[in-house]
């Protein structure tokens, strides 16, 4: 691995998708396309037409985007820790939250949403209901199953580099082979995947089966760049080639709109829209996360202390959407207007909100560390990132 600074791109880069997932839920608080544990479907016509739309583009590429810097930020302490030792540090980065989110946070906000919605069960027999036997379908992990897909995605990853180490050196540089191998890779294993799994389908824990495919290319693809530097420059000719594929992609997936027989047989199943959107989403899931992460490399490598706070927080901020989400929505619910200006209420008091609870909370944890590291007799300073 030869480049182990920090990436201020992807910083910058990270606190705009992090944004966007918390504005994705806000809108999906008031009747977007998608799921969200308190829904308060509002919107008018207009509203909920353009905010499905930029939800639906989004889930195309973003999650792809989100794994693919996860596995770019992999490589350097993979390399530095050591399998075991980096392995270790996910599963309590990543293991703990999860658990916490599984176990406590998320049963008690749906439990609170009921409450409000005017269910009357007591908070304990709400959870012998929700851990009871046939009632696996009402538990969740919130937005954190996020966190769950990219825990396994790591774990294998790093059990993977444990039997076989990274080469000291890269060779050869990314082409369109490595692009079309991951597109391909998603683009099949999604279809395969949602024949049994499809979009929006009830899975244990919310775990949304349906995007380990995409999760798991995007990750290896930014873990093997990661390791050879391939981050560092896009060719143009690579850049035109993904421009010009998402553009084609982003035509066959609006004729497959107007010729498909609904919008169900785009979740999954033997359909051949099914087929047709799973090879729109391998394209899109690469080549706009390669587009975009170039374009940030480019245009936004810099960055100012107050952006730094900001990127630390971001994992953070993810962690804290759900209760920051329910509870300014919950206090926003007896207002009476229409639910276009609640959204634009609730979007920004939420990304503020997450942001600001995550920054205190590194703040916290950097003053602790500071404090042992004193005890100790050496200096530190190093606060924690994405995925570092």
């Amino acid at each position: 691995m030869r480049v182990t600074a920090r990436l201020l791109h992807l910083d910058n880069l990270k606190i705009v998708l992090t944004t966007g997932v918390i504005v994705a839920h806000a809108a999906m608080t008031y009747g977007a396309v998608g799921t969200w544990v308190y829904e308060e479907p509002s919107l008018s016509h207009v509203g909920s037409v353009i905010l499905g739309a930029l939800v639906g583009v989004g889930v195309t590429f973003g999650l792809g985007l989100f794994f693919l810097i996860a596995g770019l930020l992999t490589a350097a302490p993979l390399a530095r820790r050591g399998p075991r030792r980096f392995l270790a540090s996910r599963l309590g980065r990543l293991g703990v939250p999860l658990a916490a989110y599984a176990v406590i946070v998320w049963p008690m906000l749906r439990w609170t949403v009921d409450r409000v919605q005017g269910d009357r069960q007591s908070l304990v027999g709400f959870y012998r209901a929700a851990f009871g036997r046939n009632h696996w379908q009402s538990l969740g992990t919130g937005p954190l199953w996020f966190v769950a897909i990219l825990l396994v995605v790591t774990t294998g990853w790093s059990l993977w580099r444990w039997a076989r180490p990274a080469s000291p050196a890269g060779d050869g540089d990314l082409e369109m082979t490595h692009l079309a191998i991951a597109a391909g890779t998603t683009a099949v294993g999604t279809f395969i995947v949602r024949i049994w799994f499809p979009i929006d389908s009830p899975q244990f824990l919310d775990l949304h089966v349906w995007l380990w495919p995409q999760s798991s290319s995007m990750f290896v693809l930014g873990a093997i760049s990661g390791e050879r530097d391939w981050q560092a420059s896009v060719p143009d000719a690579m850049r035109r080639l993904c421009r010009r594929g998402v553009v084609g992609a982003g035509v066959v997936l609006g004729v497959m709109i107007l010729l498909s027989s609904g919008p169900d047989a785009f979740k999954g199943g033997w359909h051949w829209e099914a087929a047709g959107y799973a090879a729109c989403e391998g394209v899109f899931s690469v080549g706009v996360s390669l587009l975009v992460l170039d374009y940030f490399r480019r245009h936004h490598s810099g960055q100012s202390l107050y952006g730094r706070r900001l990127a630390d927080a971001a994992y953070g901020a993810f962690v804290a959407q759900g209760p920051v989400l329910v509870l300014i929505a919950l206090v926003l619910r007896p207002v009476d207007v229409a639910g276009d200006v609640k959204f634009l209420l609730l979007a920004p008091a939420a990304v503020i909100g997450s942001f600001a609870l995550a920054t205190g909370a590194v703040a916290l944890n950097q003053r602790r560390g500071r404090q042992l590291a004193a005890q100790r007799g050496i200096a530190s300073d190093q606060p924690p990132g994405w995925s570092g």
